[in-house]
């Protein structure tokens, strides 16, 4: 089959799980970007589709940027916990795409920024080596 043939074919189940990715990842991923992500993920030997396409539609610096997340509403702060709980990291994170290879293609991602660790969930820390008897 060729692939312009299995791109058609294959159009709808693209489009589908571009849809999941940015309805899980949240509002600040945008169609284009998501469909990139999940083209990369799905179909790693279209990688020349995908640096095309960002060099038709250069953005910001590419790679990948994390957002911050004490300028998130309460809600959406809430709801990324809910997610990193029950997975354990960002939607785009577990697609587990290689940083370099998006920074290759050209993409700009903005993925989850990481959440403050409350104060009685550090780790204790050590004393200097100066200080331990022995």
């Amino acid at each position: 089959m060729n692939i312009h043939t299995a791109r058609w074919l294959l159009a709808p189940v693209r489009q589908l799980r571009t849809r999941r990715l940015m309805a899980r990842h949240g509002p600040t991923l945008a169609y284009d970007t998501a469909w990139a992500l999940i083209t990369l993920h799905s179909a790693p030997d279209e990688t020349t589709l995908v640096r095309a396409w960002a060099h038709e539609n250069p953005g910001a610096a590419p790679g990948m940027h994390y957002d911050h997340w004490h300028t998130l509403s309460p809600a959406e702060q809430q709801r990324r916990l809910r997610w990193l709980r029950r997975h354990g990291h960002s939607p785009i994170q577990l697609l587990q795409l290689d940083a370099g290879l998006l920074h290759s293609t050209g993409l700009h991602v903005l993925d989850w920024g990481r959440p403050p660790i409350p104060a009685d969930q550090h780790p204790a820390t050590p004393p200097p080596s100066s200080q331990t008897r022995e």
